[in-house]
């Protein structure tokens, strides 16, 4: 979110770029260049109403937006919080200044919907004991002391909560006794074993050093303008905060490790979202942190405690023409089946999505070979995922988007704004679905976004958070016909969660690459079970793990079209 003048300048080069790109790679549809021809009718249908999920509406400041943190939105997570099978949908929620200052308004709280199996929710928050009544932001959902039960932790602005799963439908705030608190502005967060020692860690991304009565008003100075139209101010201009990172000590206790393990973010920089993986596959997960308006962080894991800051080296730092971007959302998946695991980073209007190919832990910014130029510029993108929405075993590219400014309107772009899903052509070029065949129809602004199989049907369903307004509930219309396969990992040597295993599963010939991880997207949670489109296959040929232990297991000649369970060193089932 840098000044207008910035933003003019980033506009004309990428313009004289997509410019010319447009005439070399264009966007053919009915089959053609790779890209099969799409069955009539939308592919997704908005559901929220009929399942109930539109009692939640997200509250997040004044209607004006005078302040960066009002403009921010939450975050959203999917997960099993009572082992009946089902995945349910816990929403983060905002606040206002007003509600915080202490007057009789009642407070906002996070809400948590639990799936009746039959498309409908029901709102089980305050018998749940999940209640988050702080101006909430991000979520990441993991077993942190192994006992087999989900737990989640929530950032604010403000105090950070930890909540503990009792394994019996009900939460309980461990926050205190923990040690997580944090404090300030905290938005993205992501559960890992740094250490492998069989228990997660957590890394938490931090924005802006927030205090009201210092913050400039709109239109003050080149910061605070969009365009010419006074706005809400920052971040540039504005004191950063220094991310947090704390070791599972186990019996319930974490420590802040930051300056031992050298995961020092000395420059404060403007943290949005976080997430783990294992760029250069040697087996010890890595940690990516989408900042904005400064160079992304690529932690690397050196295996023996300590992490090393290479995403310049690495490539992932900033753009292809070396502009650090204002980096919203992060989305992770091997769109090309090559075995390396690639980015999306979503970015601010005016500028367009970076796709960051990995080439043996090396990136290269393929945004507009990839298509992803023109079509995502004037948008601003939050969550974002790769996800096989027709089940033919290419990930495909969702974004969630919605401009950060009311007055956007003023300023020549709009701030509700349509989402999108991008079919990948299986060429390393993707071709965005017009919103008549994605049924992605209705305009909100929209911030978080999760993913997964809200009814283990084998297809997937996306819910995104809108600031402001009622969900979106993304559930498909149409299945294709195609096999598919879900898997489940429980880890014994390993976390509970098996967070940071890698799965291979070949099928017909092409194998896939992914990773189970807590935290992505913008500041949410999708499924950890992972999702496999197989196409035209009858059968799964080879499933290949590699647990965060370092134990590896082969399974073969599996069914398909079901979920598969597996658990370290043993069988299948």
């Amino acid at each position: 979110m840098n000044n207008s003048r910035i933003r003019q300048s980033r506009r004309q080069h990428l313009q004289s770029l997509a410019g010319g790109l447009c005439f070399i790679i264009p966007v053919f549809r009915g089959g053609r260049q790779g890209q099969p021809v799409l069955a009539p009718g939308p592919w997704f249908g908005e559901m929220a109403q009929r399942a109930g999920l539109d009692a939640f509406r997200d509250t997040c400041g004044s209607i004006a937006k005078n302040y960066l943190v009002e403009c921010a939105g939450s975050g959203v997570a999917l997960f099993d919080y009572n082992h009946d099978g089902l995945l349910d949908v816990f929403f983060l929620n905002g606040s206002t200044f007003e509600i915080l200052d202490g007057g009789h308004l009642p407070r906002t709280s996070s809400r948590l919907f639990r799936n009746n199996g039959d498309g409908t929710f029901t709102d089980v928050t305050r018998p749940s004991g999940l209640v988050n009544d702080g101006w909430g932001m991000g979520v990441a959902v993991a077993d942190f002391d192994n006992d087999g039960h989900p737990d989640v932790f929530i950032t604010n602005f403000g105090p950070n909560r930890l909540f503990h799963n009792n394994g019996n439908g009900t939460f309980s705030d461990v926050t205190q006794d923990a040690g997580v608190e944090g404090g300030n502005w905290s938005t993205g967060c992501a559960w890992g074993d740094y250490d492998r020692d069989g228990r997660l860690d957590l890394y938490v991304a931090r924005y802006v050093d927030f205090h009201r009565a210092t913050i400039p008003r709109p239109g003050a100075n080149d910061y605070c303008l969009y365009h010419g139209v006074p706005v809400a101010c920052g971040p540039l201009g504005l004191p950063g905060l220094a991310d947090l990172f704390y070791h599972n000590e186990g019996n319930g206790k974490f420590r802040e490790v930051s300056r031992e393990t050298g995961v020092i973010d000395t420059d404060k920089a403007y943290g949005w979202s976080a997430a783990w993986c294992d760029f250069d596959n040697d087996g010890w997960p890595d940690i990516f942190v989408a900042n904005d308006s400064m160079p992304n962080y690529l932690w690397h894991n050196n295996g023996n405690g300590t992490f090393e800051e290479i995403g310049m080296t690495a490539g992932c730092a900033v753009s292809a023409d070396g502009r650090p971007q204002s980096s919203m959302g992060i989305a992770l998946g091997d769109y090309d089946n090559d075995g390396w695991m690639d980015m999306l980073v979503t970015t601010f209007s005016e500028d367009y999505k970076t796709l960051f190919h990995n080439v043996k832990g090396n990136f290269d910014d393929v945004s507009l070979q990839a298509g992803l130029g023109i079509t995502t510029f004037k948008n601003l993108a939050w969550g974002t995922g790769f996800i096989d929405y027709d089940n033919d075993g290419w990930k495909d590219i969702f974004i969630a988007n919605g401009h950060i400014y009311p007055q956007a309107d003023e300023a020549g772009n709009h701030y509700f704004q349509n989402n999108q899903l991008f079919h990948n052509l299986r060429n390393g070029r993707f071709a965005l679905l017009p919103d008549s065949e994605s049924g992605f129809t209705k305009a909100l602004s929209s911030r978080g976004a999760a993913w997964g199989d809200l009814d283990n049907d084998g297809a997937i369903e996306i819910v995104v958070n809108n600031i402001g307004h009622h969900p979106f509930l993304y559930s498909p219309r149409q299945h294709g016909g195609r096999s598919w396969t879900r898997i489940r990992l429980t880890g014994t040597r390993s976390n509970h969660d098996a967070i940071g295993a890698r799965v291979r599963v070949t099928a017909n010939g092409t194998a896939q690459t992914d990773e189970v991880r807590s935290g992505e997207s913008y500041v949410s949670t999708c499924d950890l079970r992972l999702h496999f489109g197989l196409g035209d296959s009858a059968v799964v040929e080879r499933i290949e793990i590699r647990w965060p232990s370092g134990l590896t297991e082969t399974h073969t000649n599996l069914p398909v079209n079901r979920e598969l369970q597996f658990e370290e060193g043993k069988q299948g089932k």
